[in-house]
């Protein structure tokens, strides 16, 4: 029985790339890594058949080079196609496509009104008009406030000197002097076709 001739492929070994003939009967590894060797092919020629399979490689490389030379020369001037997949969905199910119900809107719950404040008025000081909430007045004005001489028209019962019992009703009048928002002088009630003095 011939011996067998391997190549040690271990790049770490000493033996790296050298043939080593191995008795027959023996193990198929490199004497020194003991790493198994790649067998030596023989064939015809000193290389064993390595140029023909240079041969075959080169044949391979000129015919796919020169495939693609013919096809570039098909397609000159053409600009190179890209090809973009879309994703794929997933197929619903059932479950997936159940109607869910609208939320509904939790009711709005009206807060209780506080009492609103006086309207800011358009005038500061000079003559304009401003809500007291409780009636309009109409008048010369300071700092936002009655001061000087005007009249209240009530919207809804309100005492016009909280310490006497005149008390005026939607739609009665007061005219007279104010100060610093408040009834400073003689001034004149008119209710139900008559007309009150009134004294703080």
């Amino acid at each position: 029985m011939a011996k067998k001739v391997g190549t040690c492929v271990n790049i770490d070994c000493d033996n790296y790339k050298q043939e080593i003939e191995v008795e027959p009967g023996g193990e198929f590894e490199c004497p020194l890594c003991h790493q198994p060797l790649r067998e030596k092919t023989t064939g015809p020629g000193p290389d064993g058949g390595g140029k023909k399979l240079a041969a075959i490689i080169a044949a391979v490389v000129v015919l796919g080079g020169g495939g693609y030379g013919v096809y570039s020369y098909l397609n000159a001037g053409e600009e190179p196609k890209t090809v973009v997949e879309e994703p794929k969905t997933p197929p619903t199910t059932p479950a997936d496509t159940a109607t869910v119900a609208p939320e509904k809107p939790e009711p709005v719950v009206a807060e209780p009104k506080a009492k609103e404040p006086a309207a800011k008025p358009q005038v500061q000081n000079g003559r304009g008009t401003v809500d007291l909430g409780y009636g309009t007045y109409t008048g010369e004005l300071k700092n936002g406030k009655p001061h000087g001489y005007g009249t209240i028209t009530y919207k809804k019962e309100h005492k016009i000197v909280s310490s006497k019992d005149f008390v005026a009703q939607p739609g009665d009048t007061f005219e007279g002097e104010f100060r610093d928002g408040r009834i400073s002088g003689l001034g004149y009630w008119k209710h139900d076709g008559n007309q009150t003095a009134v004294k703080p």
